[in-house]
């Protein structure tokens, strides 16, 4: 257990903040990952892991000023964004800059159908679909991007 908020980015899987808070707690960071992918859903968990990894200094850093760590977190976040930015390009288009026709049906069917299931839902016609329902399909997708990503390694 700790006595001061960071961020462990040796032990985390996005930003390092899950993993410093749980030293912190003294709890598991895989409660804590549940915790921040359910608030996500509710919509503020987002922001607040990105104001935390922005706030929170890495535990190799604790030593610097804040103003340092915070810029060099801001730098981090910039990075790991241009690098799941590439990753994406990569997984749909080839690094071409053009998807692929193919994907490009799947991505405008994918698309077209949860217009449907949107305009179903708002319009209650289906009784049977919630809009609530919507999210494991989106934490399915979600899983088999990352799973394909890393299995392209």
């Amino acid at each position: 257990m700790s006595n001061r908020f960071y961020r462990d980015k040796s032990k985390g899987m996005v930003g390092g903040v899950c993993a410093g808070l749980s030293e912190y707690f003294g709890v598991s960071p895989t409660l804590l990952r549940v915790i921040f992918v359910l608030w996500a859903l509710s919509g503020s968990g987002v922001g607040a892991y990105i104001i935390l990894w922005v706030i929170l200094p890495d535990k190799a850093a604790l030593g610097i000023a804040h103003n340092t760590a915070v810029q060099q977190n801001v730098r981090e976040i910039g990075s790991e964004a241009r690098s799941l930015g590439r990753e994406l390009r990569d997984l749909f288009g080839g690094g071409s800059g053009t998807i692929p026709s193919q994907r490009l049906m799947w991505l405008g069917g994918f698309i077209i159908l949860l217009g449907l299931a949107l305009l179903a839902d708002s319009l209650h016609l289906l009784g049977w679909f919630r809009l609530d329902q919507l999210w494991p399909v989106v934490l399915i997708l979600a899983g088999v991007v990352l799973l394909n990503r890393a299995l392209r390694r």
